[in-house]
């Protein structure tokens, strides 16, 4: 069987299955668990401060629309609000690293520019569905890891990563049967050839996650961050 040293244990959203998701409280359990990063979701509120939350609104209220002050007025669950990157950061610095998906429009500048203020440039993965914010982020800071998600299927996930400048290719096939089935050798193959790390999301199934890792990833994410330990 693969050591487990040789990919990462990623906390989808912190240990989002356990705790709510995206929040200060699920980062630490996590960490306690033993993770070596935490994924955690970006938009920007209406100061233009990164803020770390999955939808773009919360209660109904569009998240850009509003402030810090009005953000932490909002119970996500067990009595947490929702975090800044910064006390995400504060969390996690020189515990775990974080690989930071953007998720609202003109996130790439101010992630990144939190990133070097903490001097986290080799802790960090920054990802997305929008190549575009991938390949913005490479342009402005070419040393941080980027990387490409997709749930997609059966296209040219080379060309896709590539059109980004992308370091790895994520694929996201949490709803596929048995995901393992479609890391073919030939994919892995091609991927490594074109210099491409590959991630996996996130699984929840022992048996998925055991057959998962015999492949040559780079990392797999769970909600259930134990079941990866």
């Amino acid at each position: 069987m693969k050591n487990k040293s040789d990919y990462l244990k990623i906390a989808h959203r912190g240990a989002s299955g356990y705790e709510p998701d995206n929040t200060i409280r699920a980062f630490e359990k996590a960490i306690n668990m033993g993770v070596d990063m935490i994924e955690l979701d970006v938009h920007l509120c209406q100061e233009k401060i990164p803020i770390i939350i999955h939808d773009a609104a919360v209660q109904g209220n569009p998240v850009k629309e509003l402030t810090i002050p009005e953000l932490r007025q909002f119970d996500v669950g067990k009595g947490e609000r929702i975090p800044t990157l910064q006390q995400a950061i504060d969390c996690v610095k020189g515990r775990c690293k974080l690989y930071i998906e953007l998720k609202g429009e003109n996130t790439v500048q101010p992630v990144i520019d939190l990133i070097s203020k903490n001097e986290m440039e080799n802790q960090v993965i920054i990802g997305s569905f929008d190549t575009k914010k991938v390949l913005r982020s490479k342009e402005i800071a070419p040393h941080i890891l980027g990387s490409v998600l997709t749930g997609k299927i059966g296209i040219d996930f080379v060309s896709l990563a590539k059109s980004a400048k992308a370091d790895m290719v994520h694929f996201c096939w949490e709803h596929h049967p048995s995901p393992h089935i479609l890391l073919t050798d030939e994919l892995m193959e091609t991927c490594a050839k074109s210099g491409l790390q590959v991630m996996i999301w996130h699984e929840e199934r022992p048996e998925e996650i055991r057959k998962i890792v015999q492949h040559n990833i780079a990392g797999i994410a769970s909600n259930f961050p134990d079941l990866l330990i």
